[in-house]
């Protein structure tokens, strides 16, 4: 008896490397302005090389090594996550996709492949980003964040904590929990283009505070895009959405934080096949993701009540 295999719908095979890049690497947020590493298959070193030359005279001849080159490593760790879904089209029989669904021994198209595909991405993206950031592998009865340390975590354990002069170490507003990190920058954060990150809700109340002190007009930035430079300064306040419900401000240089995943071999997929066995449609997509963060000295944080 020959096997019956269904081919893989078209449009993700035609478009497989894209949905996969898509989630699992390019994504957005974030992802759009960090540092990325890929080839981390499970963990992986982050390569730190620091030089501190020593200027000498030239006025004369001969060869006087004078310098220091440190090299020091820090681990990114990335958790393999998968996710598995399960379509039985005729539960769309009678609603009003009845028209998509092709009950067919010969023809057996998947009912809004397109949607469902374009659909997944963005929640993928939506919950990596949040991973990126809350992540935390003490919380195992959450299944979004349990799988890697996140931004905050990693901060909170490494990073320097900007303490308030209140007693709970706290600020009493979104603006000067900012403020108090951007004062608080090493001169190294500030050269390479410094960054606040912050929840959308705090970000609204920093801004609802830059129309209280009419600084409007100053150049704001980029508001449109979450972004507004922070009055006086060139450093960027940055909305988050994976910082979404934390009252935590972050800051630092984009690229001291790095992200890791594989994109070299076979570790992420993307398959939608029709199983025989089941008479149904299966979606599975697996990949893995980490971050770190280079340099954990160069990473504040404060806290707003």
């Amino acid at each position: 008896m020959a096997y019956s295999v269904s081919t893989l719908p078209a449009y993700v095979q035609e478009n497989h490397d894209l949905l996969v890049k898509n989630f699992a690497l390019v994504g957005n947020g974030t992802r759009s302005r960090i540092s990325i590493q890929t080839g981390v298959k499970k963990d992986a070193f982050i390569n730190l090389l620091n030089l501190a030359p020593t200027l000498q005279s030239g006025e004369a001849c001969g060869f006087s090594a004078n310098g220091d080159a440190t090299i020091s490593q820090r681990t990114i760790a990335t958790a393999n996550i998968k996710v598995n879904l399960e379509f039985c089209e005729k539960t769309l029989l009678g609603k009003y996709a009845e028209y998509l669904v092709k009950v067919n021994a010969v023809d057996n198209p998947f009912p809004f492949e397109e949607y469902i595909t374009s659909a997944l991405t963005d929640e993928l993206n939506k919950k990596i980003e949040r991973l990126i950031w809350m992540g935390d592998k003490s919380l195992t009865s959450d299944t979004d964040l349990k799988w890697i340390d996140g931004l905050v975590h990693i901060a909170g354990t490494e990073g320097t904590q900007v303490k308030s002069a209140d007693a709970s170490f706290k600020y009493n507003t979104a603006y000067d929990a900012i403020v108090a990190v951007y004062n608080a920058l090493p001169e190294d954060v500030l050269a390479q283009g410094a960054e606040i990150y912050v929840s959308p809700a705090l970000f609204r109340s920093f801004m609802q505070t830059m129309v209280e002190k009419n600084y409007f007009h100053y150049n704001p930035g980029n508001e449109e895009y979450g972004e507004f430079l922070l009055p006086g300064t060139d450093a960027k306040v940055v909305r988050t959405q994976g910082l979404a419900g934390s009252k935590v401000v972050l800051g630092t240089y984009a690229k001291n934080i790095v992200y890791g995943t594989d994109m070299e071999n076979d570790e992420e997929k993307f398959d939608i096949w029709f199983s025989q066995d089941n008479r149904t449609w299966r979606v599975a997509v697996e990949w893995n993701s980490g971050v770190q963060v280079a340099f954990p000295d160069m990473l504040l944080y404060a806290h707003v009540k």
